[in-house]
């Protein structure tokens, strides 16, 4: 009983076998074409060259992919994707601004015996001219992120740029800038890029600058904090509280030799004790005030009297 149920078993694997062998050989010598639809095929733009050559330009597009239908043999389908196929549109022919509607046409570098057909509608693509303005550059730039140095003043390279874009995008505009930029102490120098913005504030993509980046010159002072001296007509000074400080910007040894700042010379029989009187900041020409006002107010101790 044993020996035949080890027969059965053998006659089962082998007609198994045989009948994997024989699917595999009809497989392969056969071949049969069969039909799937590949999703998400990347949709691109051929002959803008030509568009832009006669003066006008794509604003928008309905589709970014396409879905296709593909008939081909069964081994080759296996490895058609929307990664080994691509749909295009050309645009070259198209000499008017307005909306057109074009067919995709499909290709593929693994099997071009295979029919491909895209499914939907056409594309539909929006053409407009291309249109130039001039804008002036609005620089973006941040203050150094150490505070012990001032962004003094700077100068671009350019002031005035072209921008070249479709009609609806030159007329969405509301400012061209540079790229964000912090000055740094160790350089005066920044080559910034140009970004479009439109009148939502958000970038404007499609939008051509001429040139595409300028330069921005800086230059920065050292920013140092220095207590404040009453002066007095008499020749006497009198150092003031620890609040009695100002910020000073600047450069060089003459920057670096200043220790404070005195005030203009008060008269002090003009004035009662305990007043509060506004004097005048004496700044040495080396060196610039970080705060604008030249003035602060300052309570006139017993001591100043003595």
């Amino acid at each position: 009983m044993e020996k035949i149920a080890r027969e059965k078993l053998v006659s089962k694997i082998v007609c198994v076998a045989l009948a994997i062998i024989l699917w595999l050989f009809v497989l392969y010598q056969e071949n049969p074409s069969t039909t799937k639809t590949v999703r998400n095929v990347p949709l691109v733009i051929t002959g803008e060259q030509a568009l832009k050559e006669s003066g006008f330009s794509v604003y928008s597009i309905s589709e970014k992919s396409v879905d296709v239908g593909v008939s081909a043999k069964r081994l080759s389908l296996s490895r058609l994707s929307n990664r080994t196929l691509s749909a295009g549109i050309n645009v070259s022919s198209i000499k008017k601004s307005g909306t057109y509607s074009l067919p995709a046409t499909v290709s593929s570098a693994v099997d071009a015996s295979a029919i491909y057909y895209v499914k939907g509608k056409d594309i539909k693509v929006v053409i407009e001219p291309i249109e130039k303005a001039t804008y002036t550059v609005e620089p973006d730039i941040l203050a150094p992120t150490d505070t012990s140095f001032f962004l003094d003043s700077y100068k671009l390279s350019k002031e005035k740029i072209t921008v070249t874009a479709p009609r609806s995008i030159i007329k969405d505009i509301s400012s061209v800038r540079t790229e964000e930029f912090i000055p740094e102490e160790n350089s005066n120098e920044y080559t910034a890029k140009l970004v479009v913005y439109g009148k939502n504030g958000k970038i404007l993509n499609g939008a051509q600058c001429s040139p595409e980046e300028i330069k921005i010159s800086y230059l920065l002072h050292s920013v140092k904090e220095v207590p404040v001296v009453l002066s007095t007509t008499g020749g006497k000074t009198f150092p003031l509280p620890s609040g009695y400080t100002v910020k000073i910007r600047g450069n060089g040894d003459g920057f670096e030799k200043i220790d404070k700042i005195e005030t203009e010379a008060i008269n002090l029989s003009e004035y009662k004790e305990g007043a509060k009187i506004t004097v005048k900041l004496k700044v040495p020409k080396e060196a610039k005030l970080l705060d604008k006002s030249n003035e602060m107010e300052v309570l006139l101790e017993s001591e100043y009297y003595n």
